[in-house]
């Protein structure tokens, strides 16, 4: 897991891979304090980056949000029949 400093949108970013597709969950810190979990993928073939979720619940640590984020990737893999990916 990779922390950012500064101003950069992601405070706390995991490259995941599952059943074939690259997430990148992340924990992004709200005016709060509190994290929200955030799942994105890296779209083949170009790895272009395209946003899937926003998850509204709050946590209270990144470490916790990213977690969540990749229980959110699991859970988006499994519902693409197919190969998702327009192949086949």
């Amino acid at each position: 897991m990779s922390t950012a400093g500064g101003d950069h949108p992601f405070d706390t970013m995991d490259e995941f891979r599952h059943d074939g597709w690259v997430f990148l969950c992340s924990a992004e810190q709200l005016p709060d304090g509190s994290f929200h979990a955030s799942v994105r993928y890296r779209m083949p073939p170009t790895n272009e980056i395209r946003t899937l979720q926003y998850d509204q619940q709050r946590f209270s640590s990144a470490v916790d949000a990213v977690l969540r984020a990749r229980e959110l990737a699991v859970l988006w893999a499994a519902n693409r029949s197919g190969d998702g990916r327009g192949q086949g």
